[in-house]
């Protein structure tokens, strides 16, 4: 499945492992999960080295899983009240893992048996292992065994299902790595260079060397390669998706975490240069797992994904993280253990998976574990998008060109884990010009009558034999022809049904026209190609995609919430608005080896060959965005207690329907109309609230917003006093001090008695604890008696006097009430507090 990178290997769709002759279980114990088929053709055998280490992994059952997957649908459904309300795996593990007490059985009885179990992943779901075969052996009663594969490898072979404990073996999910004979590919294919040459000479490169799009711009090195190459740069995909008005709006993924899954090393020198050649500066942190997948150049998956997403997402954040794959020095879990560092790590909005492998040779035990982590994906808001397989309709062909695959690699088969239901599966096009709005027909370059010559290899596609369809397809408009004859669901054993289909969407693939990468620049891999050169394959479909939901995920609209599990909103998006968001492909079919009837074929709206086609990147990721309900946060307040407030919630929703609006932990007195969103009242209490905002809407999806509310005592003005001096001019004097649980004070506003008028601005003096403090007047208003008075520091308490200079009387004297003190002083001061830019804590006081 992937062209030059294939291995020779005869994966039949049930290549994975056989049933030997097994070690009998204790009396009492029960095996958990289910051994694979045997593997067919021949295959020699022989007994594992007693002292092999092996690093696999025990998964564990979710507590209730009819309600995880629920809360997986619900989370992505627009109208449910758990919309978009994530989880962490810490809040996801104590709520669907596996109970405490089952946790503790199995890892009792881990331990009971002489194994050494790491620690529990925080979604409560697996348990590492790392141990020697005999150990192994010994502890589930098995019997494990080395098998030479044809002309290519090792692998390892269980003779039975691990046994546990009776009371731990039903909390026993799998135990992934045991059985290592169906190893993930890369799904990246290298282009023929007579393929190649042809399409160099044609004019769809070569019309468009450079397209000006807003985004990265490549180097000349990179502009003089592409046309020889056959091969599109970055700045030529992202014109022929539609990036462009993203870049326009200033939206290159700053903000966003992308995870990267690799079972293969890269070259940084590689990325580096690509990086330097488009003048990019994306941060790439590398996450090693299970020891990491070794050292060197790779076979160029890496590069191809990790400079794809550059090229399209500049400023976003890559976290590589690199497992050692189960056809690596160390087999076991490794392809597993990523997603799960992936998932229980959970640093990262966007997960792009160019690695895969056919459905059934995987095996249901082990695709069921993969579920549950991308259900948990799903729950904490991450979307996964993979690459659905370079071996057309019929996945579980693994033949190298010129040899003969078994019979039953050539039925129709999909691949993993693009065919998952929690996964966003990407198939292949064949790109034939840019555009606007570009030329695209299926990528079919196998054995199809009519197909393109060329390094062979086609889009997965089909019918999942494992998983029933999604409510995300089920409930797709009619008029995207999602609901096929072909995904009856007796494929799936789900009767009177549907069955999944794969892919959900689609980009270029053919390696005749390909993109454009930096690999091998050390020509660390003599005689294969070295710098610049053109890679294809559904593996750079699936970055392409992982870029557009970066960008999506970083449009202001999707701030409060990222996408997630991303099939949901890409189905309703078609439904809402399908000619403006997507490219629909219509020519060509998938039938990669001729021997399905061209079975599945494009055609109008949904198919199983290019899903719902490729991105107009603009439109559609504002419409991704455009199907969340949202609030706008208010920001923090402050008030003074007894003074009233009035705040106004806004929320938008793309239904238009009329909200409803709700209110938690409001300080006392303080109440909110549900119709208007408008908050009025007078605290009557000082405190610090933490306020809970909701706006729902007619089908009941809620938007959410936090809002700390500090009400503050009011200030206290005292030690007043107006005297004359000997020249009989006046002196107003008197002290200020911040209210209970309110901040510093920074600025007054002073409004004198009648009789009195601010004129000059001097003679003005201030003094606060510490030591005198120098201030200014900023502004005179309302007839000369009211002035603001900023001060330089902010203080708690602070002494203000104005001199003769600053005041002067009406009438030529002070009033003798006033200068008597017969009667009372009214002395007008609002306080505003040290915290800028955020509601004004405001008093007006009388002495």
């Amino acid at each position: 499945m992937a062209g030059g990178s294939r291995t020779p290997a005869r994966l039949a769709c049930a290549i994975a492992l056989g049933v030997l002759i097994g070690a009998g279980a204790a009396p009492g114990a029960a095996r958990a999960g289910a051994a694979r088929a045997a593997a067919t053709g021949p295959v020699a055998r022989t007994a594992i080295a007693a002292g092999e280490r092996l690093h696999v992994t025990v998964t564990l059952r979710p507590r209730d899983p009819a309600a995880l997957a629920a809360y997986a649908q619900a989370v992505s459904t627009p109208g449910s009240p758990s919309f978009r309300r994530y989880l962490t795996p810490s809040q996801f593990g104590d709520r669907f893992g596996a109970t405490p007490a089952h946790v503790a059985a199995v890892r009792d009885d881990l331990i009971a048996h002489g194994l050494r179990p790491g620690p529990t992943a925080a979604d409560a779901l697996s348990i590492p292992l790392v141990g020697t075969a005999t150990a192994f052996e010994h502890a589930f009663s098995i019997r494990l065994s080395e098998l030479s594969l044809p002309g290519r490898r090792a692998a390892i072979a269980s003779s039975a299902a691990p046994a546990f404990s009776a009371t731990a073996a039903g909390a026993v999910q799998a135990v992934v790595g045991l059985d290592t004979g169906s190893p993930a590919r890369p799904l990246l294919v290298r282009p023929d260079p007579r393929a190649m040459a042809a399409a160099a000479a044609g004019a769809a490169l070569g019309a468009s060397p450079h397209v000006v799009t807003g985004g990265p711009q490549p180097c000349g090195a990179a502009l003089g390669a592409g046309p020889g190459q056959s091969a599109y740069t970055a700045d030529q995909v992202a014109s022929a998706y539609g990036f462009s008005g993203l870049y326009g709006a200033g939206d290159l993924g700053a903000g966003v975490t992308v995870a990267v899954y690799e079972l293969e090393p890269d070259d940084p020198p590689d990325i580096a240069a690509y990086q330097s050649c488009y003048q990019t500066h994306a941060d790439i942190s590398y996450v090693p797992v299970d020891g990491g997948a070794g050292h060197g150049v790779g076979a160029g998956e890496a590069a191809l994904d990790i400079e794809t997403l550059i090229g399209l997402a500049p400023d976003v954040t890559l976290l590589v993280y690199q497992g050692p794959n189960s056809n690596s020095g160390a087999p076991g879990s490794g392809p597993f253990d990523t997603f799960s560092a992936i998932i229980n790590q959970d640093r990262a909005r966007i997960v792009s998976v160019s690695w895969g492998q056919c459905e059934a040779a995987l095996g249901r035990a082990d695709a069921d574990a993969e579920s549950v982590l991308f259900e948990q994906a799903a729950i904490q808001g991450q979307s996964i998008v993979a690459a659905s397989g370079d071996s057309g309709a019929e996945d579980c062909d693994d033949a190298s060109p010129g040899t003969e695959p078994p019979q039953s690699q050539l039925q129709p088969a999909v691949d993993d884990p693009s065919s998952q239901p929690y996964v966003t599966g990407v198939g292949g096009t064949s790109l034939q010009a840019l555009g606007p709005r570009p030329t695209e027909t299926v990528w079919n370059s196998g054995g199809s009558p009519g197909a393109a010559s060329g390094q062979p290899g086609a889009g997965g596609g089909g019918v999942s034999s494992f998983w029933a369809m999604p409510p995300a397809q089920l409930d797709a408009a009619p008029a995207l022809n999602v609901l096929s004859a072909l995904a009856a669901g007796s494929a799936c054993a789900n009767p009177g049904g549907y069955c999944r289909e794969v892919p959900d969407v689609a980009a270029n693939a053919d390696p005749t026209h390909g993109y454009l990468i930096y690999w091998n620049g050390s020509n660390a891999l003599p005689g294969e190609p070295a710098g610049w050169q053109g890679i294809g394959g559904t593996s750079a479909a699936a970055p392409v995609w992982a870029a557009l939901l970066a960008l999506t995920d970083d449009l202001p609209a999707c701030a409060q919430a990222p996408v997630g599990y991303a099939d949901p909103a890409l189905y309703r998006a078609a439904s809402e608005n399908y000619g403006a968001d997507f490219n629909d492909v219509t020519v060509g079919d998938n039938d990669f080896t001729g021997t399905n009837g061209g079975q599945f074929a494009a055609g109008p709206g949904y198919d199983s060959v290019t899903g719902l086609g490729s991105p107009f990147a603009s439109a559609l990721a504002a419409d991704l965005c455009a199907q969340s309900l949202t609030i706008q946060a208010p920001g923090n307040q402050r008030s003074t207690v007894h003074t009233a407030v009035s705040l106004q919630l806004r929320a938008g929703d793309p239904s238009g329907s009329a909200l409803t609006y709700l209110a938690r932990g409001l300080p006392p007195g303080v109440k909110l109309d549900a119709a208007s969103g408008t908050i009025t009242g007078s605290p009557q209490r000082t405190g610090t609230y933490t306020v809970r905002v909701d706006a729902r809407d007619a089908e009941n999806a809620t938007a959410t917003a936090t809002v700390r509310w500090i009400v503050g005592g009011a200030p206290v003005i005292s030690r007043v006093t107006l005297a004359t001096t000997a020249t009989g001019a006046p002196r107003l004097t008197f002290t200020v001090t911040a209210g209970r649980n309110a901040p510093a004070l920074t600025t007054l506003q002073v409004t004198v008695p009648r009789g009195l008028r601010l004129g000059s601005r001097r003679a003005v003096s201030v003094v606060a604890p510490g030591g005198p403090a120098r201030l200014r007047f900023l502004t005179h208003v309302s007839r000369h008696r009211t002035a603001t008075i900023v001060l330089a520091a902010a203080t708690s308490s602070v002494r203000i006097t104005l001199g003769p200079a600053a005041l002067s009387v009406q009438g030529g004297r002070v009033p003798s009430a006033v200068q008597l003190g017969q009667s009372p002083l009214q002395l007008g001061v609002e306080v505003s507090d040290a915290a800028g830019g955020e509601s004004r804590l405001t008093a007006s006081v009388s002495s």
